[in-house]
């Protein structure tokens, strides 16, 4: 899928000029979405204007409402480190709240304490249950920490440019990014590099296996959503996947779903036919599975979520980078709004890659 150059429309009154720098799918080539930029009205004219967190919110927001299928748009956000565009701000609250369903909005925490009060974590479970996603990160040279990782569970762990820059002559770079993508994988988040400004700086990102790429070669920011910039497409390896090879979608089986991971367990132990239960939530969304082991007793584990246009081998690869003890079991697809479509098996996927090698 190739994005055409959309004019955002936003409402009037907004006291903010926002613009999209685009996200771009190493695997497949194409856009995955769009990165928020903002800077306020009048910041051109002078360096003493304040950014409005609430104004710059709800311009995205209301941009979020006509992206192009298939993407998503992050927002800046902080948690509870008491800075603008806090959780903490009860406005800011009100204008993510009054949006309803934030689906295909990720909410970028760019500010991160060590220590996570309960309050604004709460916060931001409440968003997570409205259908919004989570990127976590650090500046340049850092990186979360586990800790936040494991607890915030964020979809998305972005790498800074220190990260980027150079990596293509640097074993330890490219090392200690193989590492974190190892274990972004097994939280089943993915790597975004930021930042990237060479073509061999991208080339070696997408060899190295990271999903998601943004920076100047990639395309700058524009008030309309717009396609990666031809250079970045020259230079990824000519050899990748090509964008959705469609093998999920034959493979896909049907399963029965729950929205009550306790009560379907207890139902369960009383029935047959049963192999596989996908928990769900109020937008279908799969959360958990609930799976029958050797024993005929009923297990429930975190789901590993991928797109029904997700290439064969990176559906694969994301599966074996799960903990041993859910590796092998199901992954549940999805449409690019996050529903639940259908279970895909790993030996299903596996017959079929090896029977195209």
């Amino acid at each position: 899928m190739s994005v055409a150059p959309w004019v955002v429309s936003t409402p009037q009154r907004i006291d903010a000029d926002v613009a999209f720098s685009p996200i771009l799918d190493l695997a497949r080539g194409v856009v995955a979405g769009y990165q928020t930029v903002a800077s306020p009205v009048g910041a051109r004219r002078s360096q003493d204007v304040v950014d409005d967190p609430c104004s710059i919110m709800t311009a995205a927001l209301a941009a979020a409402a006509t992206l192009p299928p298939d993407t998503f748009l992050t927002v800046p956000l902080g948690l509870g480190d008491g800075g603008p565009g806090d959780l903490d701000d009860p406005a800011l609250m009100s204008v993510l709240t009054s949006r309803g369903d934030l689906s295909g909005v990720v909410l970028d925490l760019r500010a991160v304490p060590e220590d996570v009060g309960a309050a604004p974590t709460a916060r931001l479970e409440g968003l997570r249950e409205a259908g919004a996603l989570v990127a976590l990160g650090g500046e340049q040279a850092a990186q979360p920490t586990l800790r936040s990782i494991t607890r915030l569970r964020p979809s998305i762990v972005r790498l800074g440019r220190a990260w980027v820059e150079g990596i293509e002559h640097s074993a330890e770079k490219r090392d200690a990014i193989e590492v974190t993508g190892t274990m972004a994988a097994q939280l089943d988040a993915w790597l975004l590099a930021e930042g990237v400004s060479t073509p061999a700086e991208l080339r070696t990102l997408s060899e190295l296996g990271v999903p998601l790429a943004q920076g100047p070669l990639v395309g700058p920011a524009r008030r309309v959503w717009q396609n990666a910039a031809p250079q970045a497409h020259r230079a990824l390896p000519r050899d990748r996947a090509p964008a959705g090879d469609g093998v999920l979608r034959d493979l896909v089986r049907r399963a029965y779903t729950t929205d009550d991971v306790g009560s379907a367990r207890s139902v369960l132990a009383e029935t047959v036919g049963f192999e596989v239960v996908v928990a769900v939530d109020e937008h279908r969304r799969p959360h958990a599975v609930l799976v029958k082991d050797d024993h005929g007793r009923w297990q429930s584990s975190d789901v590993l979520a991928v797109h029904v246009d997700t290439p064969l081998g990176d559906a694969v690869a994301r599966a074996m980078a799960r903990p041993r003890s859910t590796r092998f079991g199901p992954l549940a697809c999805t449409d690019s709004a996050g529903g639940f479509l259908g279970v895909l098996h790993l030996e299903d996927l596996m017959t079929h890659l090896a029977g195209r090698a």
